[in-house]
C-alpha cells in the first residue's frame, strides 16, 4: 500500500475534522448503515441546502431550477401503481407491459424527496410518501419475458427515493416497513436470482448492464432494508462475480465490465463498447450508482485497482467526445463477435456525469480530462422527464449537478501516514483492533497500524480509518484539552 505523509497540524487549519460518528465508521463486523445513505447522505443534503437555499450558488441552482420545473417533482403528482410490474410480454397475467408506470413513479418519488430534503417542503414529502405507499400496497409480482429483470432499474430507484424519505414524520414506521417488505420480497429475489442463474444462459450471454442493474438493486435494497447480506451480495459480485458485472476481466470465460485497458490503464474498454454507445453509457451511470452507494456506506469501490471505474468512464467519454480510442475485439459465449467499436448512439446523454466528474476530480484529486469535458457538456443535469419519454430517459435518477457537485477538497482521498510535526512520530493504533483503544505516537515504520485511509465526507469533514483493523479514529466523546482519542 503506497502512502503519502500527512503532517499532523491543527485540525482547523486543515479542515480535517474527524467524522467518527456512530454509523459512519467501518468495523470488523457488520456496522450499521448510514441513513439516509443511498445516493446522498445527511452531509450531502446539508451542502445542497447551503448551496441552493442559503447562498444560491451555481451550478447547484441551475440543476435545482430544472428539478422544481419538472412535472414529476410537483406535489400534485398522481401515482399509477401496478399489481403486475411487467417488462417484456409474458403469459397472462403478464401480457401487458406496465413498466412505464414504475419508471415515472420512481422518478417522481425521488425528485419529490429531493425537494423535501433540500428546502423542507412537506407537501413534496407527502406526495413522495403517497407514491411509495401506493406501490407497497398494490404490487403483487414482477414478471414478463426475460426482459423482466430490467425492472431492477426501478427497484434501485424506488429504494433510493425511500431512503431519502426516511425521517419524514408523515411516513410512519408501518409505511416504511411495508415499503421494505415490497423491496425485499418483490425486487430483491428477482435481482438475486438473476445474478445466480442468469436465466439459464451461458455466463457472458447477457450484457454487462444487466448484471450492473441487479447489483445496484441489491445494494440499494440492502441499505433501505438494513440488510447487510443483500448489500454484501452486490459488493462481492463487484469483485468476484461470475458474470459481466464483475469489474475485472476474467479471460477464463470472457466476463467483466472492463474487458481491456490501454494508455497505462487510464482507458478501460467497456464490455458493451462494440454493441452501442447508449448501453455503454448505461454501464458508466450504473457504476456511478453502485460505487456511490458503497462509498456512502464506507466501501471504496471507486478506488479499486488503481481507479479502474474511472478508466472505464474515461474511455467512454473520450470516444463519445468524438475522439479515436483503441479497441480490442470482444466475443461472448454465443459466440457473438464485436470486431470494431460501435458508433451507434455516439454522444449518448445520460444525467450521471457530474457524479462521476466530481468523484474523480474534486473528491479524489485525480486527472480525468475526458470525464471533465463530458460532464461540462451535459451540465446542468435534469432527471427523469427531462430526457424524453422512453425508458432510456428514466434509467438514471439524474440531477447529479445538484446532488454531487462539491468544492474541490484540500486533501485528496487516499492512504496516509499521519505525522505529528512537533515530534516527527506517526499516529499508530498500537496493533489494537478493539474499539475504544487509545492511539499512540510511534516512530514511522510503514506498517499497516500507521496507514490511515482519509475519506472526504463533504463540507470540509474527513474520516480516518486505520489499515490495521479497519477502525475509525474517534474522539471517544472527549472534548477536554489533553484527552485521548482512540
Amino acid at each position: 500500500m503506497k502512502t503519502k505523509k500527512l503532517h499532523w497540524i491543527k485540525r482547523t487549519t486543515l479542515s480535517l475534522m474527524l467524522m467518527a460518528i456512530a454509523g459512519l465508521c467501518p468495523a470488523v463486523f457488520a456496522q450499521p448503515f448510514v441513513h439516509p445513505g443511498c445516493l446522498s447522505t445527511p452531509a450531502d443534503f446539508a451542502r445542497m441546502n447551503t448551496k441552493v437555499i442559503q447562498t444560491a450558488q451555481s451550478p447547484w441552482t441551475n440543476s435545482w431550477d430544472i428539478l422544481i420545473a419538472n412535472s414529476h417533482a410537483q406535489p400534485g403528482y398522481v401515482p399509477n401503481p401496478q399489481v403486475n410490474l411487467v417488462r417484456g410480454i409474458g403469459g397472462a397475467p403478464c401480457n401487458v407491459e406496465t413498466y412505464s408506470a414504475a419508471m415515472n413513479d420512481a422518478a417522481a418519488a425521488y425528485q419529490l424527496s429531493l425537494r423535501w430534503r433540500i428546502n423542507g417542503d412537506t407537501a413534496c414529502a407527502a406526495t413522495a410518501a403517497t407514491i411509495l405507499n401506493a406501490w407497497s400496497s398494490t404490487l403483487k409480482q414482477i414478471c414478463g419475458d426475460p426482459n423482466y429483470a430490467l425492472n431492477g432499474i426501478y427497484g434501485y430507484e424506488f429504494a433510493c427515493a425511500g431512503e431519502n424519505l426516511r425521517g419524514y414524520s408523515g411516513w410512519s414506521a408501518a409505511n416504511l416497513a411495508s415499503f421494505q417488505s415490497m423491496m425485499a420480497n418483490k425486487f430483491y429475489p428477482m435481482s438475486h436470482d438473476f445474478l445466480i442463474r442468469h436465466q439459464g444462459a451461458c455466463i457472458s450471454y447477457q450484457w454487462a448492464n444487466w448484471d450492473l442493474i441487479q447489483m445496484a438493486d441489491e445494494m440499494a435494497i440492502g441499505v433501505v432494508c438494513d440488510n447487510r447480506g443483500f448489500y454484501d451480495d452486490a459488493i462481492n459480485y463487484f469483485y468476484h462475480g461470475a458474470g459481466n458485472g464483475r469489474i475485472d476481466f476474467n479471460p477464463a470465460n470472457n466476463t467483466g465490465t472492463v474487458v481491456a485497458e490501454f494508455n497505462s490503464n487510464t482507458l478501460g474498454e467497456q464490455q458493451e463498447s462494440g454493441r452501442d454507445q447508449g448501453h455503454s453509457g448505461l454501464e458508466t451511470s450504473l457504476e456511478g450508482v453502485i460505487c456511490s452507494i458503497a462509498q456512502n456506506q464506507g466501501d471504496n469501490l471507486f478506488g479499486y485497482n488503481n481507479n479502474k471505474v474511472m478508466s472505464l468512464c474515461e474511455y467512454f467519454a473520450d470516444y463519445n467526445l468524438g475522439n479515436t480510442v483503441p479497441y480490442n475485439a470482444y466475443t461472448n459465449c454465443i459466440p457473438n463477435d464485436d470486431t470494431v467499436i460501435s458508433s451507434s448512439s455516439r454522444g449518448d446523454n445520460r444525467p450521471a456525469w457530474d457524479l462521476l466528474y466530481n468523484q474523480f476530480v474534486n473528491r479524489m484529486n485525480a486527472s480525468a480530462p475526458f470525464s471533465t469535458s463530458y460532464a461540462a457538456r451535459l451540465r446542468p443535469e435534469g432527471g427523469g422527464g427531462n430526457y424524453g419519454g422512453n425508458s432510456g430517459g428514466f434509467d438514471q435518477l439524474g440531477f447529479t449537478t445538484l446532488t454531487h457537485t462539491i468544492d474541490k477538497m484540500p486533501v485528496a482521498n487516499g492512504n496516509y501516514t499521519v505525522v505529528n510535526r512537533a515530534s516527527g512520530l506517526a499516529v499508530d493504533n498500537f496493533n489494537s483492533t478493539s474499539p475504544g483503544t487509545a492511539v499512540v505516537q510511534w516512530p514511522v515504520d510503514n506498517w499497516y497500524n500507521q496507514f490511515w485511509t482519509v475519506t472526504y465526507q463533504g463540507n470540509g469533514y474527513y474520516k480516518l480509518t486505520c489499515g490495521h483493523g479497519n477502525e475509525c479514529l474517534d474522539g471517544l466523546g472527549h472534548t477536554a484539552n489533553g484527552s485521548s482519542a482512540g
